[in-house]
């Protein structure tokens, strides 16, 4: 992670960029140790020494909706390591006050660079799309008062919907409407995978991967030229580790013995696929390989009791052979019994993927639902109530408030189960 921030941080400096913007999640936890603060503030030195501004805006990592302490953020927006934005959309005055770099306050609204004026919309959650025309009306503003600027950019915390295959809570590209009459390029964070919309919403995805699904994405950063008379947009990969995926099946190993011996075979199988891998310009570190991190999956029925399994003597194998930095395990084997359990949830849906394997995200779905239809209350809404269910897990896991999420319950089960008279909920 820590390479891959320096080496992007270069390679802008390299590019003489005029500034550069980072749409959230600057930190990857909100308790911050000492050496991650210290090697960012390095990175930001570098730039400040070259006279480029970052542009920020706070993600769900870096702050929780509902504030009460100074964010790390905020600490190095007031230091002058950065130009933290964000919206007033919960209190009184402009929706976007003028960045001072003589007074830069916790934040700033908006900040005007050569001729271009840049806005932030921290991160929201799920109320984002009912703030979007407050801020297209708030830029309108600002541009009535300081006058209309050559080129207008929005930073925002948020994710549009239909990229990534489960998630809820995005915002539609309907939504985007009163935005793009007063934005010519919406620079998007949140979501880690690379995508665009048209001519002007651009989310480069993430620098470095956060999981192995990750690892397949086409990870980087965009390099901007606004000077020509239609903006040129290029993407490019981020320097960063190489991850290699291998899917081990055990169903055919009458003994742990001939499962490791089957498995010895198959890494060295794979060991060229593993080298030509490593070889990709953008997982080196100065034309050397570096070590990749390997995702190891077991798959299928085991054929003897799961206690004589030895994950840690497989790892060994792959470690032995490949030399991986680390191998990271995912042990999906069925026991001869769980067949018989997981028939209790194959009733309505099905639990399993195309090729027959148990799928987790369809089984919660299914063991959300049976727990549900237990209760009168919601045995009508059972599916609806399980979806939802579904999505406070995910809010919950990417780290949104609690006072957030319990807000978002209220008001999915008044929307659910209206109030009935005498109700005081």
């Amino acid at each position: 992670m820590y390479m891959t921030y320096r080496t992007t941080i270069k390679e802008a400096i390299d590019e003489n960029v005029d500034f550069a913007i980072f749409s959230g999640d600057f930190f990857h936890r909100k308790d911050v140790d000492a050496r991650a603060l210290k090697d960012a503030e390095k990175g930001l030195e570098e730039l400040g020494d070259e006279n480029i501004p970052l542009v920020a805006v706070e993600g769900n990592h870096d702050s929780s909706i509902y504030k009460k302490d100074l964010t790390w953020l905020e600490y190095l927006h007031a230091k002058g390591s950065l130009i933290l934005l964000e919206a007033n959309l919960l209190g009184e005055g402009q929706v976007f006050e003028k960045h001072d770099e003589e007074n830069p306050g916790a934040s700033s609204g908006f900040v005007d660079i050569g001729n271009v004026r840049i806005f932030g919309l921290q991160y929201l959650g799920q109320r984002t799309s009912e703030y979007l025309s407050t801020v297209g009306e708030g830029i309108q503003e600002v541009n009535e008062k300081f006058g209309k600027p050559e080129f207008t950019i929005l930073v925002g915390h948020f994710g549009i919907e239909g990229h990534i295959p489960g998630m809820v809570g995005g915002v539609s590209y309907n939504d985007l409407a009163d935005l793009e009459e007063v934005v010519d390029y919406l620079a998007l964070g949140h979501l880690h995978k690379n995508y665009s919309h048209g001519d002007w919403v651009f989310n480069p995805g993430s620098l470095e991967a956060h999981s192995v699904r990750e690892a397949n994405w086409d990870l980087g950063y965009y390099l901007v030229d606004i000077d020509e008379e239609e903006p040129t947009v290029d993407h490019i990969y981020s320097k960063r580790r190489p991850y290699f995926s291998i899917k081990f099946q055990v169903d055919s190993y009458e003994t742990p013995r001939e499962l490791r011996n089957g498995l010895a075979q198959e890494i060295e199988d794979k060991k060229p696929e593993v080298e030509n891998v490593q070889k990709r310009e953008n997982f080196k570190k100065k034309d050397q390989k570096r070590e990749p991190i390997i995702d190891f999956r077991l798959r299928g029925l085991l054929q003897f009791n799961r206690t004589q399994l030895d994950v840690d003597e497989l790892k060994s194998v792959i470690e032995d052979t490949v030399k991986p930095l680390k191998v990271r395990v995912n042990d999906a084997t069925e026991s001869k019994e769980v067949p018989e359990i997981l028939r209790e949830f194959e009733g309505e849906e099905s639990i399993r993927d195309e090729e027959g394997r148990i799928d987790k995200e369809r089984l919660e779905h299914a063991v959300f639902k049976k727990l549900v239809g237990k209760d009168s209350r919601y045995k009508e809404n059972k599916k609806e109530v399980a979806d939802f269910l579904k999505s406070v897990k995910m809010n919950l896991q990417a780290g949104e408030s609690y006072e957030s999420i319990a807000e978002e319950i209220k008001q999915k089960r008044r929307g659910l189960f209206p109030i009935q008279e005498g109700d005081n909920r």
